[in-house]
């Protein structure tokens, strides 16, 4: 790779609060840490010329880093074949004051990609969803507001999170 000076600067600044972005979005495991900062990085410098000055360098780094989570965690599905929406968990924290105003935005971009992609949802599947994820209550909860089992219940959120990650991921496949 050619040298590019003022990218370099860019890293050399933004590499911290990048990588606080990454831990505060997939926790302190440090390899993983470290993969998705590669990963965001070498797309930066990759994009370099490609990007068209709409926002400010670390919103662009943080949009690449979303979507290297994504990535990250679609591949870790991919391994273990297992289903897993990671992002679930994040979203219906109300906005922190800690967050700067480019993560706001980035998690507000997040927000709406996710509730765009359950809308395509099926209603039974987007209610479960929602009831799982953003009012937080047990299987055994789910189980009496719906009256079915709590096996039932584990059944079916686990077919609607492989549909919620099949929209997703076509989602995020159109975007790149």
């Amino acid at each position: 790779m050619n040298k590019n000076p003022y990218f370099e600067s860019v890293y050399k600044k933004l590499a911290l609060p990048l990588t606080k972005f990454i831990i505060k979005r997939i926790g302190g495991n440090e390899d993983v840490v470290d993969e998705v900062l590669s990963e965001t990085m070498t797309a930066a410098w990759r994009g370099w010329n490609s990007f068209k000055h709409k926002s400010s360098y670390f919103t662009w780094l943080c949009r690449i880093a979303l979507n290297k989570i994504a990535d990250y965690y679609r591949d870790q599905v991919n391994r273990t074949s297992g289903i897993v929406v990671p992002l679930f968990g994040n979203l219906n924290i109300p906005d922190d004051k800690s967050l700067s105003p480019e993560e706001k935005i980035s998690l507000q971009d997040l927000r709406k990609s996710v509730d765009n992609c359950l809308n395509l949802l099926p209603y039974e599947k987007r209610r479960l969803l929602w009831l799982k994820y953003w009012e937080d209550l047990s299987y055994d909860e789910i189980a009496r507001i719906l009256n079915i089992s709590e096996r039932a219940v584990e059944g079916r959120l686990y077919r609607a999170k492989g549909s919620f990650s099949e929209i997703y991921t076509k989602k995020l496949s159109k975007e790149i």
